[in-house]
């Protein structure tokens, strides 16, 4: 690898180290053995492709100097080593990983019943999930060379698109698809989509589009794919955070998207052909790390050093922090899996789910709260402020002018100081536990139990047959269909001003409008409400038994016709998993 150059400065060599086990089952090395001691690591890089679509230009910042570049080859194709920083990216070869790949796959039938640990273990193997977390998320990208094409070969394919297309699934402009190329002339993405916003594209257009070497971008695919939901659902029940998918399929010899960066944090999933990647720090001036936006498109020159060269080969990982500006070229590889053209899926997550986020909705609530309750946060500026304080009068350190400074900025960092015991967190998290009950995937969860057909059994009445579906209920063992799927909260009944238990979920949610939500949230998440006094205990047991089950007549509630209303109640939202 190679520093970036200055002046007569030498290129410095990338440091790093090799991780291998032995035949005596030891490692070799002098770092200490991380959990992946049966792969081998480089310090190089990775990154995603296309996350987003449109992206607004602004204003051009000043152009980072370019490194000085080695090279190292990859299937044979010479690539550029990168600079030894930080920030550079790491390539973990588990091609000889000793053991296989997990048994569970987050893909099937059922995927429901894994945890999110397990989620994790599957995408990101042979790197586990504690490692991941602790040296590279919103750290440094990560390059997975699995040399396994069967880990992802089953989520999503070309064919599958056809097959969808031949079906009659409808693809719109900028909803379901977006047809682009680089232009290599001028370096800029040319956007090759032969209607406006939400026409539905031919497919003689798209087929027309793709043999001129256009990038097709198969938006959302989660709501018409099967695997892809399931992965989806998987991977926000193991973040607790919205994920987005996106498909990129290029010929090969062509590129789809000019350099840019992304606001979110992505997973680039290789499927089909292969593609190499340059992964690069952002020009000078541009909000780096961890950027609140993503970016305009960058041309080639302005990009500031190489944080890794790399190819994606099928059942690849590739992981980018927000931030790493990123380009791909689809390549031609002669193999066991030889294609015309590279398809990779992109998912992405923790799009404003930063600190500072959190702080943009909690300070102005816990300022409202200390302003209605306190008349220090009412009382006026002082008269006369703006004679001594702005950026002109900085620096007074003497006379009248000084001392009124003093007061005002001991008066106003004592008010702040004030405000912290206002700051209500747990509400304000409330608040994004909601935003996301209203914006996630619906679970896929399988059937809801083998007694989900009694029906209203709480109006049953003397010894008949609703006496006896009352009874079967009672007896019947019940547990969350999806445990991440519900959210519970304490709050307060705005009639009655008695506390009430509220429970959102997502079961309520609409796949095929997944990541398209056009309605306010409160008018689309769904919740059941419950008297506190009375449900707060059975709540409480449910929640804490998680994917255990429960019998009905164990709930803590005061006689068997609360006990069945209860159970009805969740049975009919489609929460509850109901056994005999």
């Amino acid at each position: 690898g190679t520093g970036r150059r200055s002046g007569g400065m030498a290129k410095r060599k990338a440091q790093g180290i090799v991780v291998r086990k032995d035949a005596a089952g030891g490692s070799s090395g002098s770092k200490k053995k991380s959990e992946a001691s049966a792969v081998a690591v480089d310090p190089v890089a990775t990154t995603t492709e296309e996350a987003e679509p449109a992206r607004p230009l602004r204003k051009k910042k000043k152009q980072a100097k370019r490194p000085t570049t080695g090279e190292k080859k990859q299937g044979g194709f010479d690539l550029v080593e990168a600079v030894s920083s930080a920030t550079a990216g790491v390539a973990v070869d588990g091609r000889n990983a000793v053991g296989e790949p997990p048994a569970w796959v987050p893909l099937e039938k059922h995927a429901e019943q894994l945890t999110a640990t397990e989620v994790l273990a599957w995408l990101l193997w042979p790197v586990t999930p504690s490692q991941f977390f602790s040296e590279y998320w919103e750290k440094r990208p990560l390059h997975v060379r699995r040399g396994r094409p069967a880990h992802l070969s089953s989520l999503f394919s070309k064919a599958d698109i056809d097959q969808h297309l031949a079906n009659g699934v409808e693809f719109k402009y900028g909803e379901r698809i977006n047809l682009a190329r680089f232009d290599s002339v001028t370096k800029r993405k040319v956007d090759l989509n032969s209607g406006p916003r939400g026409a539905v594209a031919a497919r003689s257009d798209i087929v027309s589009a793709w043999a001129g070497g256009a990038t097709m971008q198969v938006m959302h695919p989660q709501q018409f794919h099967d695997q892809v939901w399931r992965l989806l659902a998987g991977l926000e029940r193991a973040f607790g955070a919205v994920f987005g998918a996106n498909s990129y399929l290029t010929p090969n010899e062509n590129q789809g998207l000019a350099p840019h960066f992304d606001d979110v944090e992505v997973f680039m999933l290789q499927l089909e052909g292969s593609k190499r990647w340059r992964l690069h720090a952002p020009p000078a001036g541009e909000e780096h790390p961890l950027p609140r936006d993503y970016s305009r498109d960058f041309l080639p020159e302005e990009l500031g050093e190489l944080l890794l060269d790399c190819i994606l080969d099928p059942g690849d990982l590739l992981y980018l922090p927000r931030g790493t500006v990123h380009s791909g070229v689809a390549i031609a590889k002669e193999g066991n899996h030889t294609c015309t053209f590279s398809h990779h899926l992109t998912v992405s997550t923790y799009q404003k789910t930063a600190w500072c986020h959190l702080l943009e909705r909690v300070l102005p609530a816990a300022l409202e709260k200390a302003a209605s309750q306190h008349v220090e946060f009412r009382a006026g500026l002082p008269v006369g402020f703006l004679g001594y304080m702005g950026t002109w009068h900085d620096g007074i350190s003497e006379g009248e002018a000084a001392a009124g400074r003093a007061g005002f900025m001991r008066r106003f960092k004592s008010l702040l100081r004030s405000l912290l015991d206002y700051v209500d967190a747990d509400e304000v998290c409330d608040e994004l536990g909601v935003d996301f009950m209203s914006l996630r995937m619906p679970p896929c969860c399988g059937d809801a139990g083998n007694v989900a057909c009694v029906a209203s059994a709480s109006t049953a009445t003397g010894d008949g047959p609703d006496e006896i579906l009352k009874a079967k209920l009672l007896g019947a063992r019940l547990r969350w269909l999806e445990p991440s799927a519900i959210r519970a909260m304490i709050s307060t009944d705005p009639d009655t001003s008695e506390p009430t238990v509220i429970i959102f979920h997502a079961h309520a949610n609409s796949r095929k409008q997944h990541m398209c939500q056009s309605m306010e949230l409160e008018d689309v998440v769904g919740c059941l409400r419950f008297d506190a006094a009375m449900f707060l205990p059975a709540i409480k047991k449910l929640i804490s038994a998680g994917t255990e089950f429960v019998r009905c007549s164990d709930l803590p509630l005061r006689d068997d016709d609360d006990k069945v209303s209860f159970v009805d109640h969740l049975r009919e939202a489609g929460l509850v998993d109901l056994r005999s």
